[in-house]
């Protein structure tokens, strides 16, 4: 009879060990289709195929994916008001894939044949329109800008995280991608990365409320333009005064996006910091692997510890 229930007891455990591992499937797979496509509507089906290839995924797997399209009527929707027509075009070609990181990971973002907007003006523009933790890929058939790519990857985080981003958090953003590359394309002797570095060291001192006046706000920019070796004109000092403006107006607070922008600023400093991303994720992994660890062992020394019991 003792026997009969230490073995009783060792099938319970041996049940919830499989119990356990069918859970860590399920929360793995579930994890594993957190994943969101949007694709331009006019996509021809060579395109497509050119951008999924892109993307690193087949038609089958794409199948195991949602999808959302985004068509050429939503870009001019939203880019209109920053942009000419014959700029956005006719057709909506670029497309995004989104998939959930790992929480405290931030966004990444990867560029695939896109020629204007750079990954850190993607990086900043999401997380302007409250993106967060997520992995993004932007990819079109051949050399585009990809600014509307931006409105596809919105659309794709509401659908990941069955949440509504506001329309006027994700104009916000399309203003800042805009007025972004429009500096980087009018500011000589600077790349990219430094007018990026400069507006999110603006951004942080706003989230932060150092920045009570317009007065205030001229002297910040004059400031990180020093900084970050800027060079700009008084024009476009007053278009980013006006970008800081609309951001500040929707309640720039965000305790995620201020340590975010300060990432980025601080990836000018010590190396380290220029890898602040890579290792969060590395931390957050290995957490997590190593709670997975420790408790399939206190699974197996208990079981162990049963046998033991038994031949004792």
């Amino acid at each position: 009879m003792k026997i009969m229930k230490k073995f009783l007891s060792i099938m319970a455990i041996l049940l919830l060990i499989g119990a356990a591992g069918l859970a860590f499937e399920m929360e793995a797979h579930a994890e594993e289709t957190k994943t969101v496509i949007a694709l331009g509507a006019d996509l021809s089906a060579e395109q497509k195929a050119t951008v999924l290839g892109l993307m690193g995924i087949t038609e089958e797997q794409l199948a195991g994916c949602e999808v959302i399209y985004i068509t050429n009527d939503q870009e001019h929707r939203y880019l209109d008001s920053y942009l000419g027509s014959s700029v956005i075009g006719s057709k909506s070609l670029s497309s995004v894939m989104l998939k959930k990181g790992a929480k405290g990971s931030g966004v990444n973002v990867t560029t695939k044949n896109i020629n204007y907007c750079t990954t850190g003006m993607y990086r900043n523009a999401l997380l302007t329109a409250g993106i967060q933790d997520t992995e993004v890929i932007v990819a079109a058939p051949t050399q585009i800008s990809g600014t509307a790519a931006l409105i596809g990857a919105v659309k794709a985080y509401e659908k990941m995280e069955a949440t509504t981003i506001p329309d006027a958090a994700l104009s916000s953003a399309l203003n800042e991608l805009i007025t972004t590359g429009q500096l980087a394309d009018a500011v000589k002797d600077v790349n990219g990365d430094e007018i990026e570095g400069l507006i999110a060291y603006i951004k942080e001192k706003v989230a932060n409320g150092e920045l009570e006046t317009e007065a205030d706000m001229k002297a910040a920019i004059e400031e990180g333009a020093q900084k970050f070796g800027v060079t700009l004109s008084k024009e476009e000092i007053q278009k980013i005064v006006d970008l800081m403006n609309k951001l500040k107006g929707m309640g720039l607070d965000s305790e995620y996006l201020i340590s975010q922008a300060e990432k980025l600023y601080h990836k000018y400093g010590e190396d380290i910091v220029n890898h602040a991303d890579e290792a969060i994720s590395e931390a957050v992994s290995g957490a997590v692997t190593g709670a997975a660890n420790g408790f399939f062992q206190s699974i197996k020394d208990s079981v162990k510890d049963f046998w033991n019991s038994i031949f004792s």
